[in-house]
């Protein structure tokens, strides 16, 4: 050891052992540093809980069954411009159970005129649904449940509700629209 280093330690020791610890209060999330004015807390984080962000679970407006015991909730019927989007939530107590819809044959009907509106096209002909493969909307309806939704065409602004029609799934009859 240098002298410097011996010199240095032994000043520090003297200066610890003048301090007298009962005069800093401490705890144990607490410690206080009198020289610098510094106060550090321990933070813990709790060792058995994760923590999850969660949304608040969306009601649904209407549920029906479904095909092999599903269920489909009707989550949201709105227009936006001059198209009406139909959001659908399936699920199942099954572990794993598939549902294909025939897109050609869900439709909206118009309440105030009875008019039926199929699922809309964009211009290069593909249906405007989600999933969808050749001419099924697929949806995996499992314990955690899948989302489904299609685009139609708006029905007037004096229709107040309209009611959505699946293959294999009831009716979701008089449903208010969102504009």
């Amino acid at each position: 050891m240098n002298i410097l280093h011996v010199t240095f330690m032994a000043a520090t020791g003297i200066a610890l052992a003048g301090c007298d610890v009962s005069e800093t209060p401490s705890t144990p999330d607490t410690a206080a540093a009198p020289e610098s004015g510094v106060t550090r807390e321990a933070v813990t984080a709790p060792q058995d809980e994760t923590p999850v962000a969660r949304m608040p679970a969306q009601v649904a407006i209407q549920s029906q069954p479904g095909p092999d015991g599903a269920q489909v909730d009707l989550m949201k019927v709105a227009v936006t411009g001059d198209i009406l989007t139909v959001t659908l939530r399936c699920s199942s107590d099954e572990k794993i159970n598939s549902e294909s819809f025939d897109v050609q044959k869900i439709s909206v009907i118009d309440d105030a005129t009875s008019q039926r509106l199929g699922v809309l096209k964009d211009n290069a002909g593909e249906w405007m649904a989600s999933n969808v493969g050749g001419n099924s909307l697929n949806t995996e309806c499992e314990i955690k449940p899948g989302v489904i939704w299609a685009k139609f065409p708006a029905p007037p602004a004096t229709s107040k509700t309209v009611s959505i029609n699946l293959p294999k799934v009831g009716p979701f009859d008089g449903i208010p629209v969102t504009r």
